[in-house]
């Protein structure tokens, strides 16, 4: 009985190992389509486009499924390749041939809805080169599921590993480790991420004391002596008069006439990082541009026209 039950939890835990693969795999190569099509778009830039760069959402997802999803995909296919090797049942597995049949449809459907997305991008503008190289990338993708999987359908319990297969494993594996690392240059490591995350923090309060700043001086015709004389502003909204990491209080002093400055510590130079990743920072926001180190920003306060107000009737 415990061997007849040891057998019955082994083939359990085959047809899972076997299932948790394949979901390894979408997710691998969704993850690889994604970070390349992104490469490709830095490559290959359009003035069209005002997206970011791959140091934002999709890209870090796309490198963070490569790193989770790939060595785990190869590490279960490595226990499943001993489970079926010498094994004439694992191999002609009905559960193991249908997940292997599903997934081959499912990679086709998955690539063809993609194509048929670059083919739509490319009929509403996108450039020619772009639709060759993510074609192909799509292609390339789906070529090399098809040749393993057509491959170890084909296979019998005795046969060795195929030189061509070890081949096509070590190439994959190859450009998901070049893939990952490029991508970890051009999003940043971890640390220089949060200093990025920290630094827009930064410019996102200076935004809001900003505006409380006109609004008080709107109101009161003056500037505020402190940021404790906007904590009751009416139709302003600050997040916080503080340095989110060192928790020191911005400065902020009145000027002449209407003007008054702000200043803040940054620990990143916002022009070479947009430089890096190649993003386009919108031209109403490069009033907030600053290089790493103590920057002050000069601002001066509009009146608001009378005859620019809406009146009721």
């Amino acid at each position: 009985c415990r061997q007849s039950l040891k057998a019955i939890l082994r083939k359990i835990m085959f047809h899972l190992f076997t299932l948790v693969s394949f979901l390894a795999l979408y997710t691998s190569a969704l993850s690889f389509g994604s970070l390349a099509f992104q490469f490709i778009e830095r490559a290959v830039t359009d003035p069209l486009n005002y997206g970011y760069g791959p140091a934002f959402g999709a890209g870090r997802n796309a490198i963070a499924g490569l790193i989770v999803a790939f060595p785990l995909y190869l590490f279960l296919m490595r226990l499943i390749w001993k489970e079926t090797k010498g094994n004439a049942k694992n191999l002609e597995s009905r559960v193991r041939t249908w997940f292997t049949y599903i997934t081959l449809v499912a990679v086709a459907g998955i690539m063809l809805g993609d194509l048929i997305a670059v083919v739509s991008n490319v009929l509403g503008g996108e450039l020619a080169l772009r639709f060759i190289l993510k074609a192909g990338t799509i292609f390339a993708i789906a070529l090399a599921i098809f040749s393993y999987y057509l491959h170890d359908l084909r296979r019998k319990a005795e046969d060795a590993f195929s030189p061509r297969v070890k081949a096509l494993i070590a190439i994959v594996t190859v450009l998901v480790i070049v893939f990952i690392g490029y991508g970890i240059v051009l999003t940043g490591t971890p640390g220089q991420q949060r200093a990025l995350q920290f630094d827009q923090r930064r410019v996102s309060d200076l935004q809001q004391i900003s505006y409380s700043i006109n609004s008080y001086w709107q109101d009161k015709g003056k500037f505020p002596v402190s940021f404790d004389d906007l904590k009751n502003q009416q139709y302003s909204y600050i997040q916080s008069v503080t340095d989110p990491k060192t928790q020191v209080v911005y400065e902020y002093r009145a000027l002449q006439d209407r003007s008054y400055e702000l200043c803040a510590t940054f620990e990143t130079d916002s022009s070479l990082s947009a430089k890096r990743l190649k993003t386009q920072v919108p031209f109403s926001e490069q009033v907030w541009d600053h290089t790493m180190g103590r920057v002050c920003f000069e601002r001066e306060v509009q009146e608001l026209r009378k005859d620019a107000m809406p009146s009721l009737r």
